[in-house]
């Protein structure tokens, strides 16, 4: 058996938190570099900042020192601003010769970044001799190995729909504030940063499905919705007033005219505080739900908890941190790419995709 991956984790906030306790926890990794953004975290040790024992490991916002410690595997985690802000950053490590995964928009990038994002991530793959992968919960491991999976009952779908249902009780309240969360339902609705943090994701996952399934979108349409709260709800950090901002919709949808008139893949993101807040037909703790319309026809609901107790708790009390069930599978989706990204060669590591799946038309299966 090989030595553990040597793991630089580059953010160390909420994502980048759960990466350090799970590399911590975990023999197949070793972490060798921190990098941090705020003042107070620099020249702190990484187990001091999840309030666990020392790891041995100073986190530093020396960039230069940083890609000279030899690793095998940068975790990219730091905030996303759905602007596309951390291209330059993300370049400049796989030309240093760095490996990287990240949960951010990035999965796929090629399918839908149409500024030659792909072609400058390609050349500072080959300068670097590194290797790029995104990945996650949803978009990746939900929304195309399970679900285009599952693809694989059908002989025939007229329409696909998939739903994530995030409770974002666990989230510090100055983030969902951030997004409009318990202020007014207009100021958010005129707020481009809700809009600007999802479009990424939602391109990614609508994109990766129509060249999985092999069809060809005619038309594309990307809506937002912002619902007031319907009643009062205090979790966690977070408190939200009746009438103020409880639920935001991001959706994708995208038509195929040769299969029907109604939009044949549809992708929604709610985000909520508080299970009064949940959407019509989905019940607690379904955190995806899946509907397909064919031959069968399919509905499929992933709920995910800390337990499966009765008594389970809304999030994990790990050190210091109090993170939800998600930040931990999309933390364990980065680090089981990890040994597939190292085994490659230099370039993008596409999505891993489902084994078989339908298509549109079988032909066109094997190329």
């Amino acid at each position: 058996m090989r030595e553990s991956y040597k793991v630089i984790v580059w953010g160390p906030g909420g994502l980048g938190g759960v990466a350090l306790w799970e590399i911590a926890r975990l023999e197949a990794f070793e972490l060798v570099g921190l990098r941090a953004f705020s003042a107070g975290k620099v020249g702190k040790d990484a187990g001091e900042l999840i309030g666990i024992n020392p790891l041995g490991v100073t986190a530093t916002d020396d960039v230069d020192a940083l890609l000279a410690v030899e690793a095998d595997c940068v975790i990219y985690t730091p905030r996303d601003f759905g602007i596309n802000n951390a291209d330059a950053e993300l370049l400049a490590i796989l030309a240093a010769g760095h490996n990287v995964v990240t949960p951010l928009p990035y999965h796929n990038a090629v399918l839908y970044r149409s500024d030659g994002f792909g072609d400058r991530l390609a050349e500072a793959c080959s300068k670097g001799g590194s290797t790029f992968h995104a990945t996650g919960i949803d978009p990746d491991l939900i929304s195309d190995r399970v679900l285009m999976g599952i693809t694989g009952i059908c002989t025939d779908i007229k329409t696909i729909r998939l739903q994530e249902l995030w409770d974002c009780h666990a989230v510090p309240a100055e983030l969902l504030a951030v997004v409009g969360f318990g202020g007014p339902v207009e100021v958010a609705e005129a707020s481009p940063i809700g809009p600007g943090i999802s479009t990424n994701f939602l391109h990614a996952i609508g994109r990766t499905v129509e060249k999985t399934l092999g069809v060809s979108y005619d038309r594309v349409e990307e809506t937002h919705e912002y619902l007031p709260a319907t009643t009062d709800v205090t979790m966690l950090h977070t408190k939200i007033e009746k009438g103020t901002l409880g639920r935001v919709v991001h959706r994708f949808q995208g038509w195929v005219d040769s299969i029907g008139n109604e939009a044949f893949f549809t992708m929604e993101y709610h985000w909520f505080v508080g299970t009064s807040e949940l959407p019509d037909g989905v019940a607690e703790n379904e955190y995806w739900v899946a509907e397909i319309e064919g031959t069968p026809s399919i509905r499929m609901s992933i709920d995910m908890r800390t337990t499966l107790t009765d008594d389970a708790p809304l999030a994990y009390d790990f050190g210091n941190l109090q993170s939800s069930p998600g930040y931990h599978g999309v933390i364990a989706s980065c680090l089981q790419a990890i040994p597939h990204l190292v085994a490659s060669g230099p370039g993008v590591l596409p999505s891993f995709g489902p084994a078989l799946n339908w298509r549109q038309d079988l032909r066109s299966a094997v190329v």
